[in-house]
Order: C-alpha cells, then sequence, then structure tokens
C-alpha cells in the first residue's frame, strides 16, 4: 500500500489547531518534590513549544496501525484509539467510550451506553454503528483466541449511544478484555477503504484518542499531535516524538545529551549497570513504578524429584529474594512472595504470603522426605541417587536472568541440591518451555496488567483440552480457576482467588524470585511525569507538560 498524503511532513490546518490550543487540566506528578508549584524560574512554556522526545526500542508501525489487528506498537494503539471502557489502579474497570453498563443476572448480556458528542481525530462522529463496525473487522477472525470474540453471539445496535453484545456464557474478563490496547478499540469508518467496509483495507489510523499520526519514518520516528477532538481532558503537550533507538546503552547517552526527554519502561529497557550514570546526571530524574509481573521459576511435573511436595518447598526456602533485588536488581524491584504482586487483582497480603529465606527448614524439608548427605559431598541424596536438577534460562530478552540463575545454582548447592545452569537461544527457550519440557526448572515470567491473573492462570496453570497445564497440572486447582472465572458477585470472586493462591502456595507449584518495577527516566524540564496502570499505557501522557 502506497502512503497516501496523509504522511506528508506539511501542518495541516487540525495540527496548527492542536499546536494552538493549550493544555486544560492534569493531575499531580509522580516526580519527586513538589511537582504542581511553578516558581519564577520554573514556567510552563507556551504551547507551541509543548513538545517532548520519547525513545523507543523498535518501529512503532505508524502505517500498520489498525485497531483491530495486532501489529504497531500497543503503547500508541493505546494513545490513538479508546476502547469502551479502560483498565485503572489494580484493575478497576472505569468509563472510557461508555459512560456506563449494565450487565444481566446471568452475566451474559452487556448493555453498554456510550458517551455522546465524541468525534474522531478526522471530525466525523463515533456511535453505535462505529462500535459496530470496528467489532466486526475482528470479532469472526478465528484466529483471535480472545474470550470476547469466541465467546460473543451477537453485538447489536439498540440506538445511536446504545449497544448491547450477548455471550455464550458468564466469563467476568470480559469487561477486561475490553481495556486492551488491541484489537479492542474503536476506529474511524474511514479509516479503511472503501470506507465504512468492515473488511476493508487499512488506510490510516483515525481515532478518539487524545494523540493522533502527524508523520512518520520506518525505523526512526513517529510523530504524534494533540487530537483537536479529544473528547477528555486535552492533552497539555501538543506533540510527542517516538524516536527510534534500539540499543539500551544509546538510550541512556541520548538521556545525558538531551536528544531525548524520557526512556524506559518495556517501551525502551534501560539497562541496570547504567543507573549510577543516571543518579549522578543533574539533568535527570528517575520515577520508579511498582509492576504488575514476576518473575518466578516453573516446575516440571514429571520429574520424580519434583513430585515430591517438599522438595518444591525446600527450592523455596532456599532462594534469598531479597538478594535478587538488592545485590542484583540494583533494588529496581521488590521481594517475591506469592505468584503475583499486590498490584494485580485479588492478590491480598493474606493469600500471598509465600516462604521467605531459610535454608535450615529447606534442609529438614528435604531430610524429612529422605534426602541426606550420606556421604559427606555436600550433595543430598535418596537411595543412592544425588539430587540434581537442570535450570534453564534464556538472557537475550532477559539479561538480568544469567546473575539470578547463577546465584540461585549457588543457594541451591547450600542445601545440598546440584543444579546445572543451561542458557538457550530464545527459540530453543520457548520451545523447552511450551512443546519439549526439556527441563527440570525453567525460568519464566507472567503477564502483565490486565492479563493477569485469570488470563496467565488460564494459560499456565490449565488443561487445553487434552493437553496438561503448561506449569503445573492440578486438578483441584483447575477447577478452582474455571469456577472463578464464571463468578459474576465480586465477593464470591474473591473467596475463590483466596483458595487459588491458598492451593498454589501451600502445594508449592512454583517458586517465586521477585517483582520488578518499571523504570523511567526523564529529563527534569518535564512535570507531571506519572507512571500508567499498564505496560501499553507506561506514562499518564496527557499530564505531561514543558517547563522553562
Amino acid at each position: 500500500m502506497q502512503k497516501s498524503t496523509f504522511w506528508k511532513k506539511a501542518i495541516t490546518a487540525a495540527t496548527l489547531l492542536s499546536v494552538l490550543l493549550a493544555g486544560c487540566s492534569g493531575a499531580g506528578s509522580s516526580s519527586p518534590g513538589d511537582p504542581t508549584a511553578n516558581t519564577d524560574t520554573d514556567k510552563v512554556q507556551p504551547a507551541a513549544q509543548q513538545e517532548i522526545t520519547v525513545a523507543v526500542s523498535g518501529d512503532v508501525g505508524l502505517d500498520r496501525l489498525d485497531a483491530g489487528a495486532y501489529d504497531g506498537s500497543m503503547n500508541v494503539h493505546a494513545m490513538i484509539y479508546d476502547g469502551l471502557v479502560q483498565y485503572g489502579e489494580k484493575g478497576q474497570i472505569e468509563p472510557a467510550l461508555a459512560e456506563s453498563w449494565e450487565i444481566s443476572e446471568d452475566g451474559k448480556t452487556y448493555t453498554f451506553h456510550l458517551r455522546q458528542g465524541v468525534k474522531f481525530s478526522d471530525g466525523s462522529d463515533f456511535n453505535a454503528e462505529a462500535v459496530k463496525f470496528s467489532f466486526e473487522r475482528w470479532i469472526h477472525d478465528p484466529s483471535n483466541s480472545l474470550t470476547v470474540a469466541t465467546a460473543m453471539q451477537s453485538l447489536e445496535i439498540v440506538d445511536d449511544h446504545t449497544v448491547q453484545m450477548t455471550f455464550d456464557r458468564a466469563y467476568y474478563p470480559l469487561l477486561t478484555e475490553l481495556t486492551f490496547a488491541r484489537p479492542v478499540r474503536i476506529i474511524s469508518p474511514n479509516a479503511v477503504e472503501p470506507a465504512g467496509d468492515s473488511q476493508g483495507t487499512f488506510v490510516k489510523p483515525i481515532g478518539t484518542g487524545a494523540w493522533m499520526a502527524d508523520s512518520y519514518k520506518t525505523d526512526q520516528e513517529a510523530v504524534l499531535v494533540r487530537n483537536p477532538n479529544y473528547w477528555g481532558d486535552a492533552p497539555k503537550l501538543s506533540k510527542i516524538t517516538l524516536k527510534v533507538i534500539p540499543d539500551p546503552q544509546s538510550r541512556v547517552l541520548a538521556l545525558q545529551s538531551g536528544e531525548v526527554d524520557l526512556a524506559g519502561g518495556q517501551m525502551s529497557r534501560l539497562p541496570l549497570e547504567s543507573l549510577p550514570v543516571i543518579e549522578n546526571e543533574a539533568s535527570l530524574e528517575r520515577l520508579r513504578s511498582p509492576g504488575t509481573s514476576s518473575h518466578f521459576l516453573v516446575y516440571n511435573g514429571s520429574n520424580p524429584d519434583l513430585q515430591d511436595v517438599n522438595v518444591r518447598k525446600a527450592i523455596n526456602l532456599a532462594i534469598d529474594k531479597s538478594s535478587i533485588v538488592n545485590d542484583l536488581m540494583g533494588g529496581i524491584g521488590s521481594e517475591a512472595k506469592g505468584l503475583f504482586p499486590s498490584t494485580v487483582p485479588y492478590v491480598t497480603e493474606s493469600n500471598s504470603k509465600g516462604y521467605g529465606y531459610d535454608p535450615e527448614a529447606a534442609r529438614s524439608r528435604l531430610a524429612e522426605s529422605g534426602y541426606t548427605d550420606t556421604d559427606g559431598d555436600g550433595l543430598v541424596e535418596k537411595n543412592g541417587t544425588p539430587l540434581k536438577l537442570s535450570l534453564v534460562l534464556q538472557q537475550v530478552d532477559f539479561p538480568e536472568w544469567k546473575p539470578m540463575a547463577e546465584l540461585i545454582q549457588a543457594e541451591l548447592q547450600n542445601v545440598g541440591i546440584s543444579v546445572e545452569l543451561q542458557v538457550l537461544e530464545p527459540n530453543a527457550y520457548y520451545d523447552a518451555l511450551w512443546t519439549t519440557k526439556a527441563y527440570d526448572m525453567i525460568v519464566y515470567r507472567t503477564y502483565d496488567d490486565a492479563y493477569n491473573p485469570h488470563s496467565f492462570l488460564s494459560s499456565l496453570f490449565h488443561r487445553t483440552g487434552d493437553t496438561a497445564a503448561v506449569a503445573w497440572s492440578d486438578a483441584e486447582l483447575e477447577q478452582l480457576i474455571d469456577t472463578a472465572l464464571a463468578s459474576t458477585e465480586e465477593k464470591k470472586r474473591q473467596g475463590t482467588y483466596d483458595q487459588i493462591f491458598a492451593r498454589m502456595d501451600g502445594q508449592a507449584m512454583f517458586a517465586s524470585l521477585y517483582y520488578p518495577d518499571d523504570l523511567f527516566v526523564f529529563n527534569k524540564r518535564l512535570r507531571g511525569v506519572e507512571a500508567g496502570y499498564t505496560t501499553f499505557e507506561p506514562i499518564l501522557w496527557n499530564r505531561l507538560e514543558v517547563m522553562e
């Protein structure tokens, strides 16, 4: 597809208007100090100068950012397109393009009342027809595994500002799925050719979000400008340039030189070894945000030694989680307890206590099951066979896993368990995890934010058809997961999740390692730097502003 005149750099009348509009509101900042107090020498720049550059690790795919497809940057999807609902703190479902909704008593019918007076960035009207058009672009795609797609029986237009969706089952995460960055967000019927054809060819991104596309250079940069038709509080910035910088160390240099104003999170990871450099840079500030994922060990349940719950508990007790966080991660994160951190819905202090660090208790657990060091070589044996396990990992996507695995190796050796490390290339690593099961233990991580806990538990700890669960098979756990997913009452659902986490913890179905924080670094000329609630909306962009 040839690029249309949309991608030309010439500033359109709409762009001129968006540059001239001053931001009108915004909440406080998470940055250090008092971010809301401006002094005589700390003033907001004029609207025309409210521009920043943000580092991204790869091409954002602005020319293929179809709201109904799994292509392009999720971060930019979420900036240009709105959903019917949005994901708030700890999974709270908040209104977006739908001001309110009702769910039938049986949990199968959802009626959404749409926000009125909303327009797309091209000035066309948002209404129920646009919702139907958007959903029909992906709802019948057989490759789409979202329950909102596979379970939907009908989508009816009640009137211009009301739509009703009927599903074949009760499934409480339906609303959560509707918060995803893609493919559930709403796109203008004018974004395809021929216009209004749900099977039409995508031409350009046109959404109702706070930002709209301005220009794009593949593998170099994408420029977004303020949407003059945005229905919510107008962004304070007039322009955001997303600059592609693939190398992590180069991102640090770009921050130091002022080439970029902000980097970090999953959109542009920063190397932990560069933290001392960043801390000593007078022009830079850090923002740490508690993440929603965790890193942990998956056990291979087919290993006879690991079928013994005392062995699994001993491994948990032998690992010093505080050393992982403080000695290896530079304090960027927190000690893991349960499978998920407290930022995840339904996780509480009482249902995710974890095991702590107690090598003596670990040795006692092993001895209780007959694993003792009979020959004084430092390794425990049972029936004359030493307890030896393999630990599989990869370090291309997660370089911190190698030193972490080496620490685990030493700590398990300390309680008498021999561990052989196997570092694999990503393809071989994922093949081992999902297909061959060629490991005794493997380092893995949970999903993020809107996918936790329901989606991750379903994917890793629940069988699919006749195929056993990936991480750990347990019939009682699977029944509890099914009950939670079908629950229509919040209180009962919380009680079921309490049972789920208690079952997983009591049976030591995994070994928690650490909860990573998201780390952002920004130029001190920015104010209103506040972390978002999802990895695809890592920063509350609309609250950012530039100071003189």
